[in-house]
């Protein structure tokens, strides 16, 4: 019977892995602190700096966009758990989910990322992409209509997704006979 060799990691991505997994497991016990402490939020009772946050967030977009979505996951549920006010988090968690195909969860991240920030324009794009996967077209429409008026200088990477899938949502409608 042959054993199964142990995975070897490069050190910066076990060093990443393991941060990852301890701001996951600190951000839960602080969640409990936060209530005792007037309702703070996690981040702020392990003191977690803006700075710090933002890089937790670019290591969970190192992992998303490498492929890895188990730590991708783990980074970013950790952030919507050091922060839940962070509209960032929640549509990173929701983008992360669309991909894996958790619609509902997917979903409720992206509507609460828009009730945080109703201005946040990846969030728009991410729920469409949910609707359009849903077959939901005319929520998917509604959602790419309002991420294209949040960039009028057509500038934004997420607006411009969002144009790309307007073409694909007119593809799919005139496929079906509905539009010409």
């Amino acid at each position: 019977m042959s054993q199964a060799k142990p995975q070897s990691q490069d050190p910066v991505s076990a060093a990443a892995e393991s941060a990852g997994a301890k701001v996951a497991k600190a951000a839960k016990s602080a969640a409990a602190a936060a209530v005792r402490d007037a309702g703070r939020p996690p981040r702020e009772v392990l003191g977690i700096t803006d700075e710090q946050f933002e890089e937790m967030g670019q290591l969970g977009v190192m992992f998303y966009t490498q492929g890895d979505l188990e730590r991708a996951r783990i980074a970013f549920e950790g952030l919507v758990e050091a922060d839940p006010n962070s509209s960032s988090a929640h549509s990173a968690l929701g983008a992360l989910y669309t991909r894996t195909g958790r619609y509902d969860e997917a979903l409720e991240q992206v509507n609460r990322a828009i009730e945080l920030n109703g201005d946040q324009l990846e969030a728009y794009v991410n729920r469409a992409e949910i609707w359009f996967r849903k077959d939901q077209m005319q929520r998917a429409f509604e959602d790419i209509k309002r991420a294209m008026t949040l960039d009028p200088g057509e500038q934004d990477p997420a607006a411009n997704r969002a144009r790309v899938m307007l073409l694909g949502l007119h593809q799919a409608l005139k496929a079906r006979g509905i539009m010409t």
